[in-house]
Order: C-alpha cells, then structure tokens, then sequence
C-alpha cells in the first residue's frame, strides 16, 4: 500500500487487519470521539467505542470472524478493510480456455466460438430442436424446447369506452372548429 503521510491537523480512521483480529485507529485533535460503526461483509453491522491511546490517537481492536470486506464508519470518515487472501483461487486464473469450457460444452451439447477482431464476428445462429446438434462449423443452435406454461392472463382497459368516444370525439369537433375559421 502507498499511502501519504497524514498532516497532523487532518484526520484519519484506519483498520489494519491481522489475523483474527482488527485493529482499529482514529486520528483527531478533538477531545471525543464517536463511535464507528463496523458492517462486517455479511451485512451485520456492530458499533465499537474507541478508547484513548496518546495524544490525538483512539484506538480499539475486535475480533473478527468473516473474509472479506469490512465497511467502517463514524460521523465523518468512512475506511474498509479487507480479510483473507487478496487472491483467492477464483480470480487466480480468470482466463476462459477451451479446457476448462469442455466439460460444460460437452454436458449441454453445445460449442465454444471465440470472437476476434479480424475474424468473422459471430456465429449464424440456428433454432434446432431438442434431440440435434446444437452447434457446427461457424453456427450455433437455440434449442427450440417450446416448453411454456401459461399460468395467468390479466387484461386492463386503458380508457374506458365512453371517456375514449368522448375524448375523440373533442378532438375532431376542436379540429372542425380550427379548420373553420
């Protein structure tokens, strides 16, 4: 992390998280402080009073139990820290190859087309039936499953017949009456 060096006159909340625990700081030249408010990644929200550590330096520590990140907030300054890996195994390789496509594409019957610039856009796309291929050289299949299940209707009249005839009516006896001036 780069940070700067804070001027003695601003001030700074700050986590630091080690551990199972974390460290929380307020820098300020007031003589209270208000409490923070921690929202833990779960949403679950708990508020800490600082205590004293120095001149100008509250301080707490709590322990924590969840990875990810953590929200804190007083009256007037926000900070976030981050528990766990800053890698996790998800985004390690976030790459899509056809070896790790293939159990997908194989299971459902489909295939793999990747779009480069240069090259053909993208594939014609085919409605196929259920029981064909669903992919070939440069195409690609919807499977047409026609599986729908109509379960309500709900039908509303936007004007009521009379206002409509009425509204329409106003309308041309308005032109008429322009028109013969």
């Amino acid at each position: 992390w780069l940070m700067k060096e804070p001027d003695l006159e601003e001030e700074v909340l700050s986590a630091v998280i080690t551990g199972d625990s974390m460290q929380i700081t307020r820098r300020t030249m007031a003589e209270t402080v208000s409490a923070v408010t921690i929202t833990a990644p779960s949403g679950e929200t708990q508020s800490i009073t600082l205590t004293p550590a120095g001149e100008g330096i509250w301080t707490a520590a709590i322990p924590i139990s969840e990875m990810g990140l953590y929200a804190l907030n007083d009256s007037a300054l926000n900070a976030v820290a981050t528990a766990g890996p800053l890698n996790p195994k998800e985004f390690l390789d976030v790459r899509a190859t056809e070896d790790k496509l293939a159990p997908v594409v194989t299971a459902t019957g489909g295939g793999a087309f990747w779009v480069r610039a240069g090259v053909a856009a993208l594939p014609d796309f085919r409605r196929v039936r259920p029981d064909r291929d669903a992919a070939g050289r440069n195409w690609a299949g919807l499977i047409k499953n026609e599986r729908y299940r109509v379960r309500a209707v709900s039908q509303t009249t936007l004007l009521e017949p009379l206002i409509a005839l009425a509204l329409l009516l106003g309308a041309l006896l308005l032109g008429w009456r322009r028109e013969a001036r």
